[in-house]
């Protein structure tokens, strides 16, 4: 009998440090990386030539922020929302804006991107993908064009649309 007394002391005692846990505000899991998207961008002329010493300057309604461009005209980006609205703007080594470009991400069956004749870029992502590699040629009118970089070199400018 003294160990079905101790057994259900024990029980009870569980029971009440777990009723007492459960009641223990706690704060909510921060948002995980499945909630963003990293993005390897190339940014390169007409040409061909890579945009460095330039910055890329990522911008939704509530922040803003800007990578410099590297030797090879390559940024690195993590933390983009998965989907909605976000400003691409494009500064030279003096500060001037070079193109701007308004992308506009969702999910798809598919990764995609595109230009649209108005000028804005169009990049589908599944949702498994957690990394974007992406190609941004300015053209010589100012204006910025994407597509995907998918092996990752720089391709001839005939080679883009």
């Amino acid at each position: 009998m003294g160990f079905q007394k101790m057994g259900s002391g024990l029980l009870l005692l569980l029971l009440l440090l777990l009723s007492g846990c459960a009641g223990i505000d706690t704060a909510p899991p921060e948002e995980t990386s499945e909630e963003e998207l990293s993005l390897t961008a190339l940014f390169q002329t007409e040409s061909g030539d890579a945009l460095y010493g330039s910055a890329a300057c990522f911008s939704t309604e509530t922040s803003s922020d800007c990578f410099p461009v590297d030797d090879h005209g390559i940024v690195r980006v993590s933390g983009l929302p998965r989907s909605g609205e976000l400003v691409l703007t494009l500064f030279d080594p003096q500060q001037k804006v070079q193109g701007t470009m308004t992308l506009f991400f969702g999910q798809g069956a598919v990764i995609d991107a595109t230009t649209s004749k108005d000028g804005a870029g169009y990049i589908t992502i599944r949702e498994d993908t957690g990394e974007v590699a992406m190609m941004f040629v300015l053209t010589e009118n100012g204006a910025l064009q994407c597509t995907l970089w998918l092996a990752k070199t720089i391709p001839s400018p005939a080679d883009f649309p």
